[in-house]
């Protein structure tokens, strides 16, 4: 038994020598280049809206944001909501990696609803051109961006 196993043993090491001593066939094609292509698409929803337009809980995540000042941080962050127990996470870079929103944006994501220390985020956003102040509502995580015309002022 021990010298059948032995012998596998041997065998394998000399089929991975033999593997890493054949030449590369000089014929072979270069691999092309992949092309990284978004995951996903967003959609962006026509027209520009008010913020008055939008679910109240927008209009109440602008004056939060606009009450910090919009801060701006490497790492998402929680910020403690005045007046209450909650926080609200934000200020970090959003990549804007499926090119849904104009490409030249330095964009930050911020969340629309205060959560208790510890809970789950939900999937609404707002993201927030640092240049432009424009801003635009995701309430599926991404999925469709639509603009607030009023940037959240």
């Amino acid at each position: 038994m021990t010298t059948l196993r032995n012998l596998r043993h041997v065998a394998a090491a000399a089929l991975f020598l033999t593997a890493l001593a054949a030449p590369a066939a000089s014929s072979a094609a270069p691999l092309p280049t992949p092309v990284l292509t978004p995951v996903r698409s967003a959609e962006v929803i026509e027209p520009a809206l008010p913020v008055e337009e939008f679910p109240g809980q927008v209009r109440e995540a602008c004056e939060i944001w606009k009450d910090l000042t919009w801060p701006q941080s490497s790492r998402p962050t929680d910020y403690p909501v005045a007046e209450t127990l909650l926080v609200i996470r934000g200020s970090n870079v959003y990549r804007n990696r499926s090119g849904d929103l104009p490409l030249e944006g330095h964009y930050r994501e911020y969340d629309v609803n205060p959560r208790n220390r510890g809970e789950h985020r939900d999937a609404e956003r707002v993201v927030r051109d640092e240049d432009t102040h424009t801003v635009w509502y995701t309430g599926d995580h991404y999925n469709n961006f639509q603009e607030i015309s009023s940037g959240c002022e």
